[in-house]
This record gives structure tokens, C-alpha cells and sequence, in this order.
């Protein structure tokens, strides 16, 4: 009876550290295996213990979701802002009315807008904000509320630049190749210990083990049925992923 050989390298990271983390944890159940280990599992423990720190910073800096929310939220201003113009078309109040007509026609020289890709959506929302704000300021005051779209356009467009940013000065950092730098140093010391108790149980016999090689065994045939991971290029910063 021996212990199964995991294919570390096909774990994405969250399953490749919760692999490890059980495998600890199973560990601790055998003291007299530990002890046979020696210093080579505190060794381990220590570059562990910095695989699990890089992939929390990796969780946390993670801005992909943000910037998609923050992108839904600036469709959704440019939307409520246009389809307000559109209602205040047919006005009783013709200033009102022509104001909208104005508007419209302004707006259709951005269409598609919301699906263009992230960076040419704020760039086009760039442009945008100088009319409204500037040749077309007099017309939005015409159209009571249409001034407080304006502002949410403006705003969340902000908080998708900022995102963006931020975004890229993570990808600057590389968190990715930490991570695929310290698990080249995990993966090794969790073979040695590995080769280490198969060692024992060669010599030792493997009656004494059993019980750790049936729950290893069942740990790493659920973690080895796991699909391979395959690397992929995150999207970039000028993508929209929808």
C-alpha cells in the first residue's frame, strides 16, 4: 500500500493551498509521523505559510468584479440619462421640448456608448461631460433632474478610471508570479515528505500506517479529479467582460 501521487501542478491556487492545508491538518492526527518528518515538515510550514499569504493578498487585490459593477453602474446612469431626454421630447413646455430634441441629437453621436470597451467608454464619456457641461449646460438646466444624471455619469466614471488604475498597478506588482514563484518551493518539500513516510513505510512495513495512507489516499483522489488548470490571460483593462 502506498500513497497516491497528487498532480500539484494541474491545482488552480485556492485548490492547490486548501489541498495542502488539509493535508497539514491530517498531519497533525499522526504525532509519531511528524516526528519522523523532522525538520523537513517545519520547513514546509514556513513556505506554506507564504503561499497562503500571497493568495490572500491575490483574493484581495482582485479588482476584476469591481470594475465590472462599476461599469454596470455607468451604463445604467448613461441609460436613465437618456431615455429621461427622450421623455421630455414631447413636453408641454416647448424650451423643454427643444432642449430634449437638442440632447438627443447630441447623444446620437455617441452611440454604442455602453458597449464600447472600457477605455474607449470613458474617453467617450471624457467628451461627453465637456458638452454637457460646457455648449449644452444651458439646455440641461432646462430639463428638471437632468443636471443630477450628468453629476452620477460623472462620478461613476471616476470611480471606473480609479478601478482601472488600480487594476494596473496590481498587474504592475505581478501577485501571479509570486504565487507560481513560492509554489515552485512548496510543491518539492511536500514530495520530500511524501517520499519520506513512503520510506518508512517500506521499512517499517505499513501496518502502522494504514490509517494515514487511507486518508491521504482519499484526499488526493478527490483533488486529483479536480479539472486540470489551464493558464489564461486575465482580460485587460481595456476589455468589457459581460
Amino acid at each position: 500500500m502506498k500513497i497516491t501521487r497528487i498532480h500539484l501542478e494541474n491545482l488552480r491556487n485556492e485548490a492547490h493551498c486548501q489541498y495542502l492545508a488539509f493535508f497539514v491538518a491530517l498531519l497533525v492526527k499522526f504525532p509519531a509521523i511528524i516526528e519522523k518528518i523532522g525538520n523537513l515538515l517545519e520547513l514546509f510550514n514556513s513556505k506554506f505559510l507564504i503561499e497562503k499569504q500571497v493568495l490572500d493578498f491575490v483574493r484581495k487585490s482582485d479588482y476584476s468584479e469591481k470594475i465590472r459593477e462599476a461599469d454596470r453602474n455607468l451604463d445604467k446612469f448613461i441609460t436613465g440619462f437618456v431615455e429621461t431626454i427622450r421623455g421630455a421630447i414631447k413636453h408641454r413646455s416647448q424650451a423643454v421640448s427643444e432642449a430634449a430634441v437638442s440632447l438627443t441629437n447630441l447623444m446620437k453621436t455617441y452611440k454604442n456608448i455602453t458597449r464600447k470597451n472600457y477605455d474607449e467608454e470613458l474617453a467617450s464619456v471624457n467628451s461627453l461631460l465637456k458638452e454637457l457641461t460646457g455648449e449644452y449646460s444651458d439646455r440641461i438646466a432646462v430639463i428638471t433632474g437632468l443636471d443630477e444624471w450628468v453629476e452620477d455619469i460623472r462620478s461613476s466614471s471616476e470611480i471606473l478610471a480609479e478601478l482601472l488604475a488600480l487594476r494596473t498597478a496590481e498587474k504592475a506588482a505581478k501577485p501571479q508570479d509570486r504565487m507560481i514563484g513560492i509554489r515552485r518551493e512548496v510543491d518539492p518539500l511536500y514530495r520530500k515528505i511524501i517520499a519520506k513516510i513512503d520510506a518508512f513505510i517500506l521499512i517499517e512495513g505499513e501496518e502502522n500506517y494504514i490509517a494515514f495512507i487511507t486518508d491521504i489516499n482519499a484526499l488526493i483522489d478527490r483533488y486529483n479529479k479536480i479539472r486540470p488548470y489551464k493558464s489564461k490571460q486575465e482580460n485587460s483593462s481595456d476589455e468589457k467582460s459581460e
